[in-house]
């Protein structure tokens, strides 16, 4: 058995438990039991998966993530604003290591395939991006700047990730982009139940969403440093 294998179920079973206590609506002890655990075991995990070589970066992104976290746990006031400067703050981060990736791609081919298919991802998240301001939030909302300048980094992360993964197609790409489909769907839900309508359907949308980004942003880390690619820390 590898040295990460605790963590990794710790990780798989803390989620299980968080996850079914939403879905069905257990004892709220056992999400504040529960929930806590999944960021420790998953950063472990990549600790131990790395040989202990962890890098600032992944760390940080996973930090950020999880005070977020512990601020819809313990319901923050005024939870919106910090959140977003919070998840936006690892997007950036996540966003620094796509463009890396990027441009370490040589002599890239494009093909008319690549294009068509760039340009559907573009429209959907267009089309999300519209319906989550325009349908959910109202101009006038004094949030409404940062909530567009969040918007607009998401979907740009979205298209940078397709054009990665179309044009590379390895494991780090593809784990990236499970990635990203996580975190749209986990932000999306999330606007949904917490300012339009709270549905259970939303809610434990967004927290299988979000239980399961952070195991794939962690092979993201780990599938980069395996495939030496381009890092500054």
């Amino acid at each position: 058995m590898s040295k990460s294998t605790p963590a990794l179920v710790l990780y798989l079973v803390s989620s299980l438990i968080y996850v079914l206590s939403v879905i069905l609506h257990w004892e709220e002890s056992i999400t504040f039991l529960f929930k806590p655990m999944m960021m420790p075991a998953i950063l472990f995990y990549y600790w131990q998966e790395c040989r202990g070589k962890i890098k600032i970066i992944p760390v940080l992104v996973l930090l950020f993530f999880y005070i977020g976290d512990m601020l819809i746990l313990i319901e923050y006031e005024n939870l919106l604003v910090p959140l977003m400067l919070l998840n936006l703050i690892a997007y950036f981060l996540i966003g620094y290591y796509l463009v890396k990736d990027l441009l370490a791609i040589k002599n890239p081919e494009v093909s008319l395939h690549t294009v068509l298919i760039v340009c559907i991802v573009i429209g959907f998240l267009l089309s999300l991006l519209y319906a989550a301001l325009k349908l959910v939030f109202d101009t006038s909302d004094s949030n409404y700047g940062l909530l567009t300048i969040y918007g607009v980094t998401l979907v740009l992360l979205g298209i940078g990730t397709v054009i990665y993964y179309v044009l590379r197609s390895d494991s780090a790409s593809f784990y990236l982009s499970i990635t990203m489909l996580c975190l749209v769907l986990c932000d999306l839900f999330y606007v949904l139940y917490n300012h339009y309508a709270p549905l259970d359907v939303f809610i434990n949308i967004n927290v299988f969403s979000q239980s399961v980004s952070f195991y794939f942003i962690v092979k993201y880390f780990l599938a980069r440093e395996e495939q030496n690619l381009p890092e500054s820390t």
